[in-house]
């Protein structure tokens, strides 16, 4: 584990610490479970049930000690008499226990009824998950601001799993439903059933589920190593390949395996690493070259080919961010009028691939003042100044353009307050500079309004 010098380095490792037995010495058949109701614990008033999954079901609750709202999770009646499956409850349990992080949500209690049913509580989240959140039409796929929100949703998640390997787990079923959204902003990594702890042997034994040889997670998001099946491959990079599965969705809409339902055939080609490249699924055009090579390297098949570690992961996508990348983009042709003179000046441009020209209309004739390339922008005098274009730009050849609005530009320029004053007297002066009669000095070079 590559050593950061942060205060969490002196945390210890997560641990299993016991297998809670089933109800001491009380021995009870999974028919009796069936026909006999588990009681509720007294402290505890449940409500109808919220989710279900592949061990237990979750129920909202009021902690009637503590005064306060809860999730309470508990292991399904059929499986109590499973130890497999009751160790592995309590496992994820313990683990998400010792997991105290602001995206991680708290356990607050593990106990087992006088049944010998297991069952936990932790805080209740108001909110969705990121399925819901990706299938909600306000965030269409190819938006930007699906992808600005998705990428500080996926950030967060980043936080919470780089917490994790730190600490020495895998989570191993990163996929949207484990990812909940609040109502306020809160984001949360959920089900830490299938994580394996990487440092230490758990003290239940390797009968575990998670050393358990077999494919492991989610088959539309689980990494070629988790699919072949053997634990001891599975390190933290699978966890890697998990994030760029669910960013791939966020980008193109769909799914890294392709839309394939069957999950022995999603599991197959996962095991074989058959990534549908993202060229397939969405154009040039939409996605940044940087995101696509971010896309690609966090879902390469070879653990070796990605990113080492979710930290850097993360370091590309805030660096994405701040580059301004997510912004929209527009596709144009060879001859397509961008700007026309005298015009509002109401975005500026960055010219990502192909040519533009800007020129002026000098006797009834196209002046050309500048040839411009990627990286050169456009449009941003006139933006800044509120002021009509001075010169048309068109396209020379097919060309992509990132647009800027007012809102990003003063976002991105921090144009609030003394900053925005300062930028604007400097494009004043600029302009005063450009337009004055030259006086036996060089002009300064026109700027593209």
């Amino acid at each position: 584990m590559r050593q950061t010098g942060r205060p969490e380095e002196t945390l210890d490792p997560v641990y299993v610490i016991e297998t809670i037995p089933a109800g001491g010495d009380h021995k009870i058949t999974p028919r009796q479970i069936e026909e006999e109701m588990i009681p509720t614990p007294p402290h505890l008033r449940l409500y109808p049930e919220i989710a279900r999954g592949g061990m237990g079901h979750v129920h909202p609750a009021t902690d009637r000690n503590l005064l306060r709202h809860v999730a309470l999770k508990r292991l399904d009646r059929s499986l109590v008499a499973e130890g497999f499956h009751r160790d592995g409850f309590i496992a994820e349990a313990q683990i998400a226990g010792q997991l105290e992080h602001p995206n991680i949500v708290p356990v607050h209690e593990l106990a087992v009824d006088d049944r010998g049913v297991p069952y936990f509580t932790m805080k209740l989240v108001q909110g969705i998950n990121l399925a819901q959140w990706f299938a909600d039409p306000r965030h269409p796929p190819g938006s930007p601001e699906r992808l600005e929100e998705g990428i500080e949703i996926l950030l967060r998640v980043c936080d919470a799993v780089a917490y994790a390997h730190h600490r020495g787990v895998v989570h191993r079923d990163i996929k949207p439903a484990n990812i909940m959204v609040g109502n306020y902003g809160q984001v949360y990594l959920m089900d830490w059933g299938l994580a394996r702890i990487t440092r230490t042997q758990p003290a239940s034994g390797s009968g575990a589920p998670m050393n358990t040889p077999g494919p492991v997670g989610t088959p539309d998001y689980m990494s070629p190593e988790q699919a072949a099946g053997n634990p001891s491959r599975m390190d933290e990079r699978c966890d890697v390949f998990g994030l760029g599965a669910i960013l791939y969705e966020l980008v193109s809409g769909q799914r890294i395996y392709g839309s394939e339902r069957d999950p022995d055939v999603l599991t197959r080609r996962a095991a074989a690493g058959e990534v549908v490249p993202l060229e397939k699924v969405v154009t040039r055009a939409t996605v940044s070259r940087r995101m696509h090579a971010i896309i690609h390297k966090a879902c390469a098949p070879r653990p070796e080919e990605r990113f080492q570690s979710v930290e850097e992961l993360g370091r590309a996508l805030k660096d994405y961010l701040r580059g301004g990348m997510h912004l929209p983009r527009r596709h144009v042709s060879p001859g397509t009028v961008i700007l026309q003179e005298g015009d509002p000046g109401d975005m500026a441009y960055m010219i990502l691939a192909g040519r533009c020209r800007a020129y002026r209309m000098v006797g009834g004739r196209k002046e050309t003042l500048q040839v411009m390339e990627p990286g050169d922008v456009f449009g941003e005098m006139a933006l800044l100044l509120d002021e009509p274009r001075a010169a048309s730009v068109e396209a020379l050849e097919e060309s992509t353009l990132m647009v800027i609005d007012r809102k990003n530009m003063d976002e991105g320029l921090g144009l609030e307050g003394w900053t925005g004053a300062l930028v604007r007297a400097m494009a004043h002066r600029f302009k005063n500079l450009n337009t004055a009669e030259p006086r036996g000095h060089a002009r300064v070079p026109e700027s593209i309004g």
